[in-house]
C-alpha cells in the first residue's frame, strides 16, 4: 500500500469516526451536570433572630397589614396543556415510609414536565439545547423523556410513595440512566468504530484491489478481443508488459475505493457493536443509581 493510500485510509477513517469523538466533552458535560442537578436543594430557613433584638412597639394609630402570604415561583415560558412545568423544590422531600408501602392501587396520572423552550430535559438532567439541534427532533426527545418519567412516577405514587418523593426518584432515574448510556456508550462505540474501520479498510482494500485487477483483466481481454486477437491469444496480451498499467491502475483504484468504502462500513458496524451494548449497560447501571440517589436524598 502506497503512502498515498495509507494517507487517504487514514482521512477516512478520521472522517468515519468524527461524530463519536465529537460526542465525548457532550458525555463529560451530562456526567458533571447531572451530578450538580442531584445534590437536594435544602429547604427554606428563617434566620435566628438578633440576640438583644425585640419586636417592634406599634405605633399609636397605625394599622398593621397582614403579610401577603407566599406565592410559588412564576413559570417564565408557555406550558402546553395536560403537562406541568418543572417542579420547584421549596423543602426537602420526606422520606419513604417503606411500612406504608402497598400493592398498586388506581391513581390519577402524572402529568410529564414540559421543559423551557429550546432546553434538552432527561428527568434531573436538563441543559440548553444547541442551535444545530431542530425542534423537530429536541421536542420529540423531550416527550419521550417526559413520558417515561412520568409513568415512573405514577406506577410509585400507585405504591404509596409521596408524590414530591417519585418525582424525585423519577427524575433521578432517567437523568442517571442517561448520563450512565452516554459515559460507557460514547467511548465504546469510538472504540468500535477505530478497530472496526481498520479492520473493514484492510479487508476492503483487499477486496477492491482484487475487483480493480479483475475489471482491468477483463479490458484488456476484450481490447484484444476486438483487435481479432484470436482466442489462444488473449492470455499472452493480458500477460504482456502493455497490460501491466491497466490491470496495475485498476487494481489501485479498487484498493483504494475498497479501502475507504471498508473503513466507513467497519467504523459503523465496530462502533454499533461494541457503543450499543455498553450504552445499554450503562444506562441500566445509572438508572438505578439514579433511583437510589432519588430515594434517599
Amino acid at each position: 500500500m502506497t503512502r498515498r493510500h495509507r494517507e487517504m485510509n487514514t482521512g477516512v477513517l478520521r472522517h468515519a469516526i468524527r461524530p463519536a469523538v465529537g460526542m465525548l466533552p457532550l458525555a463529560l458535560a451530562i456526567a458533571c451536570a447531572s451530578v450538580a442537578q442531584a445534590v437536594p436543594q435544602p429547604g427554606v430557613t428563617t434566620s435566628p433572630a438578633q440576640p438583644g433584638g425585640s419586636p417592634s412597639a406599634v405605633q399609636p394609630g397605625t394599622t398593621l397589614s397582614p403579610a401577603a402570604p407566599q406565592s410559588s415561583p412564576q413559570v417564565d415560558y408557555v406550558v402546553p396543556e395536560n403537562h406541568r412545568p418543572i417542579p420547584a423544590e421549596t423543602e426537602p422531600a420526606p422520606a419513604i415510609d417503606w411500612q406504608s408501602l402497598h400493592t398498586p392501587e388506581p391513581v390519577e396520572p402524572v402529568a410529564p414536565i414540559a421543559p423551557p423552550p429550546r432546553t434538552v430535559r432527561i428527568g434531573d438532567f436538563y441543559t440548553p439545547a444547541p442551535d444545530e439541534v431542530p425542534d423537530e427532533i429536541l421536542e420529540p426527545v423531550n416527550d419521550f423523556s417526559a413520558n417515561a418519567e412520568a409513568s415512573l412516577a405514577t406506577g410509585l405514587q400507585s405504591i404509596g410513595i409521596d408524590p414530591t418523593r417519585s418525582d424525585k426518584i423519577a427524575g433521578m432515574t432517567a437523568a442517571g440512566a442517561v448520563t450512565g448510556a452516554a459515559l460507557l456508550g460514547i467511548p465504546g462505540a469510538v472504540a468500535g468504530a477505530v478497530g472496526g474501520g481498520v479492520g473493514g479498510g484492510i479487508i476492503g482494500a483487499g477486496v477492491g484491489a482484487a475487483i480493480g485487477a479483475g475489471i482491468g483483466v477483463g479490458i484488456v481481454a476484450a481490447t484484444a478481443a476486438a483487435a481479432g486477437i484470436p482466442t489462444s491469444g488473449i492470455g499472452a496480451a493480458i500477460a504482456a508488459p502493455a497490460a501491466v498499467p491497466v490491470i496495475g491502475g485498476g487494481a489501485l483504484i479498487g484498493l483504494g475505493v475498497g479501502a475507504a468504502v471498508g473503513a466507513v462500513g467497519g467504523a459503523a458496524l465496530g462502533a454499533a457493536a461494541v457503543g450499543i451494548p455498553m450504552a445499554v449497560l450503562g444506562g441500566v447501571g445509572g438508572g438505578i443509581a439514579g433511583a437510589a440517589i432519588g430515594g434517599a436524598f
